[in-house]
């Protein structure tokens, strides 16, 4: 009996151990506390543990998605070009990126693995995915800020492996080829259409001054939606997708 329950005792502590360890197994010292009541005791403080250790990583986690957040709005709402090399350009888009160099197009998707800022630089850790690659590659992008010009720079890119920041387009992005029934069906609101189109560029196609639609009109009747595309004349011919809802326009790409 005396070694039964030494036995006992030994997987009782064991249980502890893996506890404190994992929050995976929590629910093993929650459930001999009776329900409803407060923990006591061992139980008390393993669950005391294992909240302190999730309050810490949380804690951890928030300030690397801001840095991320934050990264990746700043490249996106920038146009990028190769030094000495405008032709060259590189445009940032939800979880990808697309280099042009005016004939060839390259687009790869990526993974953010974590983020952070050090010395002045804020850098990115991603995987990288491209077709015919049969697993993720890591790398690192990093943006740097030299003499008042902003760079990016990643080994993972195909043409350049460094950009710099270009001037955007100032001037307002033209809606050109509408036409009947689309312009009926969005009420003739012309000028709205090009301002949520100008809206979404600023923020994702800086380098883009027109949009032209391509006569594709996509109508839900029951949702009381209408879609259209339009293709941007920015260097890797961004398309967009312009919905009508409740008389106003939302836009994606």
């Amino acid at each position: 009996m005396q070694k039964k329950n030494k036995l006992m005792l030994a997987a009782t502590i064991g249980m502890v151990a893996i506890v404190v360890g994992s929050t995976a197994v929590r629910c093993s010292v929650a459930h001999t506390v009776e329900e409803g009541a407060e923990p006591t005791g061992t139980a008390a403080a393993v669950e005391n543990a294992v909240r302190a250790q999730e309050a810490s990583q949380a804690a951890q986690e928030a300030p690397e998605e801001d840095a991320a957040a934050e990264t990746l709005a700043l490249l996106r709402s920038s146009a990028w070009q190769a030094e000495g090399a405008p032709e060259r350009t590189l445009a940032f888009r939800e979880n990808s990126f697309v280099e042009s160099d005016g004939a060839f197009v390259r687009l790869t998707a990526f993974e953010v693995k974590d983020a952070g800022e050090t010395e002045g630089q804020r850098y990115l850790d991603i995987d990288l995915m491209r077709e015919g690659d049969p697993y993720p590659a890591p790398t690192t992008l990093i943006v740097d800020k030299q003499d008042g010009v902003l760079s990016v720079a990643c080994d993972g890119f195909a043409i350049e492996k460094r950009y710099v920041q270009g001037a955007p387009s100032n001037a307002e992005v033209a809606v050109t080829g509408l036409a009947e029934p689309y312009t009926g069906l969005i009420d003739g609101k012309a000028g709205e259409l090009a301002s949520a189109i100008g809206q979404w560029c600023k923020s994702h196609a800086p380098t883009s001054t027109s949009a032209s639609f391509d006569g594709e009109v996509y109508v839900d009747v029951r949702g009381g939606r209408v879609s259209a595309t339009f293709h941007l004349d920015d260097a890797v011919s961004t398309i967009v997708t312009a919905v009508y809802e409740g008389g106003s326009f939302t836009v994606a790409g």
